[in-house]
């Protein structure tokens, strides 16, 4: 469940931190795992070990952060064969799988967070006063959502009021959440509660800030009945939008207008900000063109003529990492400005209906994790970039052999962000199997550490209202 994949999460990172011994399994001694064995022996003997207790080598979050992409999309054949380095013994290895992994939450980890998330801002417009908001608070109202069908999917709703200052009447706040029936019905379930409660806590840190405490200042002193409508869509197509959790409040002219809470949301550290689907080329092209801002176009000849889809993947990576590591010696100022601008389309894609109008930011990315909320501020990051310098790496998996473009700043060894190519056996209707490609954008320890701040760093800002 949810509250297991957090343990495992911070088990490793406590591993590599204070050097703490973890236990592992062994393989068993059926056929298969027999199998197992000897397979992992014949192509890299001597690499893994057979110690129960063992001490996670520092620094291997970025495996971390791929295992929790990997359960999150429910390939589980992937998590698990992910090496982990150890410190003791050092210099082995073991596999993800030989850990005592926990079962994945019966549905979208993501969706289900957007959803507490979503529950928290609502309890803190209904809340008037000074006081923090509460998991309490966040509890009952998803217990009492309203539930019904919209499609395949299911929306809930909730509807609270919040007394205003010196007028009866009271401010109508209204939540909708939209999510699978599966993610749903585990939301709304008060036994699930507790496998919820470090999503619930982060979010608090977000609902608590100054950025919504002021909204609810304004709305409970304008002398006016307002409507607050908190809406969390955890199904909509996020090609054209990263917003998951949004606010509108009515204007002077009583008409609902967007303001500056629009989030994009991401759990456990997740790597993963950005993605392009599929091999063809005008889809790599297009994931690069955004990514490193090149046009890949004089390689598509050569591209079309490989047959292999996995061979013609590594070519087309192997030229975009060529490109920026030439871009990057002739022309630093313009490379760091170009990957700041592929960093930013990719985090927060353009939105047409959330533009901040103050600090030309659109969306929000913040990551829950372990009870606390990290918020990434891509306004700037291509200017802050100009700080560094950068490295280029292309490398091929020993597992699946598929291509990664590394970019690591030079200093400090540490991994600003990948591009990185993936696939997941599928299979048709008609029983055929196939490869499915993925091409995957993920940031790394040192973009957090240039752009990441914790939400309880809760600066003042000013409210604006579109009107």
């Amino acid at each position: 469940m949810l509250r297991g994949l957090g343990v495992l999460n911070e088990m490793l990172t406590l591993s590599m931190k204070d050097n703490k011994s973890i236990q592992r399994e062994n393989l068993g001694t059926s056929k298969t795992d027999i199998n197992k064995k000897l397979k992992l022996e014949t192509e890299t003997p001597g690499r893994y070990t057979d110690k129960q207790l063992v001490v996670i080598k520092k620094g291997q979050e970025n495996i971390i952060s791929q295992y929790n992409n990997f359960i999150s999309m429910k390939t589980i054949g992937s998590a698990t064969r992910l090496d982990l380095e150890l410190s003791n013994p050092s210099g082995k290895f073991i596999k993800f799988g030989s850990l005592t992994a926990p079962i994945p939450a019966a549905g979208n980890v993501g969706e289900i967070a957007e959803g507490v998330f979503a529950a928290a801002l609502a309890a803190r417009f209904i809340t008037r006063s000074e006081s923090n908001t509460t998991t309490d608070q966040i509890q009952k109202i998803l217990q009492a959502l309203n539930v019904g069908a919209v499609g395949g999917s299911s929306s809930g709703t909730y509807i609270g009021f919040a007394p205003n200052k010196d007028i009866p009447e009271k401010d109508r706040i209204e939540l909708s959440i939209v999510l699978k029936n599966n993610n749903m019905k585990f939301v709304s379930d008060p036994k699930n509660f507790p496998a919820m409660d470090s999503y619930m806590r982060a979010a608090i840190q977000y609902a608590d800030r100054q950025v919504v405490r002021d909204w609810v200042e304004t709305i409970y002193t304008n002398g006016r009945v307002d409507t607050v409508k908190v809406m969390a869509d955890g199904i909509s197509d996020s090609t054209t939008t990263k917003i998951d959790v949004k606010v509108e409040i009515t204007n002077d002219k009583g008409r609902l207008s967007q303001v500056d809470i629009n989030v994009s949301l991401k759990i456990d550290q997740t790597a993963l900000f950005g993605q392009v689907s599929g091999h063809e080329f005008n889809r790599v092209s297009q994931f690069f063109s955004t990514g490193i801002q090149e046009n890949m176009g004089q390689e598509q000849q050569q591209y079309e003529s490989i047959v292999d889809k996995k061979e013609k993947l590594k070519y087309i990576y192997q030229k975009a990492a060529e490109k920026l590591i030439s871009k990057l010696r002739m022309n630093p100022q313009e490379a760091k400005s170009a990957l700041g601008r592929g960093i930013s389309l990719y985090a927060t894609r353009d939105d047409a209906g959330a533009v901040d109008v103050k600090g030309g930011n659109k969306v929000q990315l913040i990551d829950l994790n372990k009870g606390e909320a990290t918020i990434y501020d891509f306004k700037n990051v291509g200017s802050l970039l100009q700080n560094y310098n950068f490295d280029v790496k292309y490398n091929v998996s020993t597992d699946g052999g598929m291509p990664t473009i590394i970019i690591e700043e030079r200093e400090t060894n540490q991994r600003l962000i990948q591009f990185r190519a993936m696939y997941q056996n599928k299979r048709k209707a008609n029983g055929q199997k196939y490869l499915y490609f993925r091409n995957y954008v993920e940031k790394g320890a040192f973009l957090k550490e240039l752009i990441g701040t914790s939400a309880l760093d809760n600066n003042v800002t000013s409210s604006w209202m579109i009107w």
